[in-house]
C-alpha cells in the first residue's frame, strides 16, 4: 500500500495528536497555525485535510489541491469551506456534528439561565461592591415555552434538556421530526411564525446556508413577545445584527444571548455593549470533552475514507 498524506491545519486535542503514530501507511503533518500563503504553497501535496473553523478553505486554495480527496471539519459548521468548489473537484467533505452537540446544547441552557436570573449583572455588580439584590428578580425556566429552530444534533439535545427543566418545547425544522421523539419530550411541531409568537425563549440551531442567512430579522423579531429572549449558538449570520440591535434598544424583546457573530471576532461592539445582551466568544464546542471527541473522530473519518479510496484504486 502506498503512503498517503494528511495535513492538519488547526489545533486538535492532544490525545488525537498522540494517536497519529498508530496509523500505518499514513503520513500526518500537523501545522495548526499555518498561514493562508503557506497553505497555498503546499496543499497540492496532500490527499486529506483536517481543519477546524480557523482555516478558510476558499476556491482559490482548493484549486491548488490537485491530490486532495477528503476534507474533514473537526466540528459542525461547514461555512468556512467552499462546498460548491469542493464538489466540482470531487473532494469529499465530512464533519463531526454529533461529537460537539452536547457541549453546545449545555451552553445554550446555561445562557438561558444567565438571562433568566440576570447572572451577569449579579456577578459584575457584586464585584464592584454593590449589593443590588432587589434589582435582580428573575424567572424560572419551568413552565416556559422554548422555541427551537433547527432540531438536529444540537437542537434535539436542547429540547431534551429543556424538557427536564419542565419547559414546553415548540419545534420547527425543514424536515419531518420523529413523532416518538416529539411525544417523549412533550413537544409540539409548529410553524416558524407560531414559534416566534408563543415562545418565551427562542434558540437557533440551524446551519448557515443561503436560506438561513438572516432568517431572523426585523419581521421575525417583531413577532416575538416583549418578554422573550433570543439565544444564538449556531452561526452569527443567521441573525440580522442591525435588526437585533434595534429590537433590543426599542425593547421589542427582553434580551439576547450570543455566542456567534456576523464577523468573528466582532469589530462593531455596539450590540455587545447593550445591558440586555450576554455575549461569549464562540465557545459552544470549546470543552475538553467535545474537542477530544471531535479531534479523534475527524482523524478516524479522514483515514477511513482515504483507505477506502486506496482500496478502490488498487
Amino acid at each position: 500500500m502506498f503512503q498517503v498524506k494528511i495535513l492538519i491545519t488547526d489545533h486538535l486535542h492532544e490525545d488525537a495528536i498522540n494517536s497519529l503514530s498508530t496509523y500505518r501507511d499514513i503520513a500526518f503533518d500537523y501545522m495548526p497555525e499555518i498561514s493562508k500563503e503557506h497553505l497555498l504553497n503546499i496543499i497540492e501535496y496532500y490527499d486529506g485535510l483536517i481543519a477546524r473553523d480557523r482555516t478558510k478553505l476558499t476556491g482559490e486554495i482548493l484549486d491548488r489541491a490537485k491530490k486532495l480527496k477528503v476534507i474533514v471539519r473537526a466540528g459542525s459548521g461547514l461555512d468556512n469551506i467552499d462546498l460548491e468548489k469542493a464538489s466540482s473537484l470531487g473532494i469529499k467533505v465530512l464533519n463531526v456534528p454529533s461529537e460537539i452537540a452536547d457541549s453546545v446544547a449545555e451552553l445554550t441552557i446555561g445562557l438561558m439561565i444567565m438571562l433568566s436570573r440576570k447572572l451577569y449583572k449579579a456577578v459584575e455588580s457584586l464585584k464592584k461592591g454593590e449589593w443590588i439584590k432587589n434589582q435582580l428578580t428573575g424567572q424560572e425556566l419551568r413552565d416556559k415555552k422554548i422555541g427551537i429552530i433547527g432540531v438536529g444534533n444540537v437542537g434535539s439535545r436542547v429540547a431534551r434538556l429543556a424538557y427536564c427543566f419542565g419547559m414546553k418545547p415548540l419545534l420547527n425544522d425543514i424536515i419531518k421530526l420523529d413523532e416518538d421523539f416529539v411525544r417523549r419530550i412533550n413537544g409540539e411541531v409548529v410553524t416558524l411564525d407560531q414559534l416566534l409568537k408563543e415562545s418565551d425563549y427562542v434558540t437557533l440551531h440551524v446551519p448557515l446556508t443561503k436560506s438561513t442567512e438572516r432568517m431572523i430579522s426585523e419581521r421575525e423579531l417583531k413577532l416575538m413577545k416583549e418578554t422573550a429572549f433570543l439565544i444564538n449558538t449556531a452561526r452569527g449570520k443567521v441573525v440580522d445584527h442591525e435588526a437585533l440591535y434595534k429590537a433590543l434598544v426599542k425593547r421589542w424583546i427582553a434580551g439576547a444571548a450570543l455566542d456567534v457573530y456576523e464577523v468573528e471576532p466582532p469589530v462593531d461592539l455596539k450590540l455587545l455593549r447593550l445591558e440586555n445582551v450576554i455575549c461569549t466568544p464562540h465557545i459552544g464546542a470549546q470543552t475538553i470533552e467535545a474537542r477530544r471527541r471531535a479531534s479523534i473522530k475527524a482523524i478516524q473519518l479522514a483515514v477511513n475514507y482515504l483507505q477506502q479510496v486506496i482500496c478502490r484504486e488498487i
